[in-house]
């Protein structure tokens, strides 16, 4: 910052112009010299907080000082540092409350945006400990209170994450959360290293979900994303994370396909992921596994996708697989010889359909 307001003065002025700290060192002047040194005059305007003038004969008893005018440099009332001009002071005088208007803007600006970016990155690890569920009541209650975030609000998680495993997909999920930020109304946080998680308001502020939308919309096919239910209260930002990933993880299972998803495109595999650990899901997803093992070529599993896309239409499905409907119906009986189970029996088409996201491995 000293720097920059010597350059920007300097070219303006046409005299040579010093920044000092509140101990008198030099921290940038046009003179590189003069650098690190400790300059008299500047030490003595900070300690008494007033202009200090020096000319020609003062200089001579002063160390490290030319002739000049030094002013104090404050930050909301608080003494930051000395600028100096140097040159007769009966003719910088006139610069000096104008360069130190100028530092002072400078240095207000300066500190603004480091506010902002400071407090940025402080949303964004509450936003990824109250996702994560790693924030007790009181204290979510106190942090969120603290950054200006009212719980109340209906929010909406959006889960992001590259379509590959290249740099170019990498890249291209920073350039989002470098995006969000000129976005008003959205939290961003990660939980996850190479996923980022983005929260929306609902109901009458929903233009951030839709700037969101719209730059997901550009990184079309570098980047998969899917959005959760809204939620509200201490636990909206767990819950609304943990339906987007679900949505996220279920998404491509059973006949879905494309890179953008909703929790209401499969509300039924999101909340079975989440339900499925332990042995409980190692029995369920058994047929599933099954049927894996035993289709080599993967003509099965397709069968079984098209059927339940096609919401259990033999003749449906046929068309979108461009087979026989009776091939169609070989293959059910096939799938229910491998699994045990009875494809015109809708409590064995479900337990089959949930498979791929029960069990300890899914």
């Amino acid at each position: 910052m000293a720097r920059q307001v010597v350059e920007r003065t300097m070219s303006v002025i046409g005299h040579n112009v010093n920044v000092m700290g509140p101990d008198g060192v030099i921290l940038a002047s046009g003179q590189d010299d003069r650098i690190g040194t400790v300059h008299e005059g500047a030490l003595l305007a900070a300690q008494q907080d007033r202009v200090v003038e020096i000319a020609h004969s003062d200089a001579l008893a002063l160390r490290g000082v030319q002739p000049g005018i030094n002013l104090p440099l404050r930050c909301h009332g608080q003494l930051v540092g000395v600028v100096g001009i140097t040159g007769d002071p009966v003719q910088v005088r006139v610069l000096g409350d104008l360069i130190r208007v100028t530092a002072e803007l400078m240095v207000d600006q300066a500190q603004a945006a480091e506010s902002r970016q400071w407090r940025y990155r402080e949303r964004e690890e509450f936003v990824g400990h109250a996702a994560a569920g790693r924030l007790a009541p009181r204290e979510l209650t106190e942090w969120a209170a603290g950054l200006g975030i009212d719980l109340e609000v209906p929010r909406r998680a959006t889960v992001v994450a590259p379509a590959a495993r290249t740099s170019e997909h990498a890249e291209a999920l920073r350039a989002l959360q470098r995006d969000l930020v000129q976005v008003r109304g959205v939290l961003v946080g990660r939980v996850e290293p190479q996923e980022l998680v983005v929260f929306t308001p609902t109901g009458r502020s929903r233009g951030a979900h839709e700037d969101l939308t719209a730059l997901l919309r550009g990184a079309e096919g570098r980047l998969r994303h899917a959005t959760g239910r809204a939620f509200s209260g201490r636990t909206a930002f767990e819950h609304a994370y943990l339906t987007a990933r679900d949505t996220l993880a279920v998404s491509g299972l059973v006949g879905a396909d494309g890179g953008a998803y909703d929790f209401d495109d499969v509300p039924l595999l999101a909340l079975a992921r989440g339900m499925g650990e332990g042995w409980r899901g190692d029995l369920l997803a058994e047929p599933w596994r099954r049927l894996v093992a035993a289709d080599r070529s993967g003509e099965l599993v397709a069968t079984f996708g098209a059927y339940i896309q096609h919401h259990a239409s033999a003749t449906a499905a046929a068309g979108a697989l461009h087979v026989h409907r009776n091939t169609i119906r070989y293959r059910l009986a096939r799938i229910g010889e491998i699994t045990g189970l009875r494809m015109d029996h809708l409590p064995d088409v479900l337990m089959l359909y949930l498979g791929p996201v029960l069990g300890s491995d899914h």
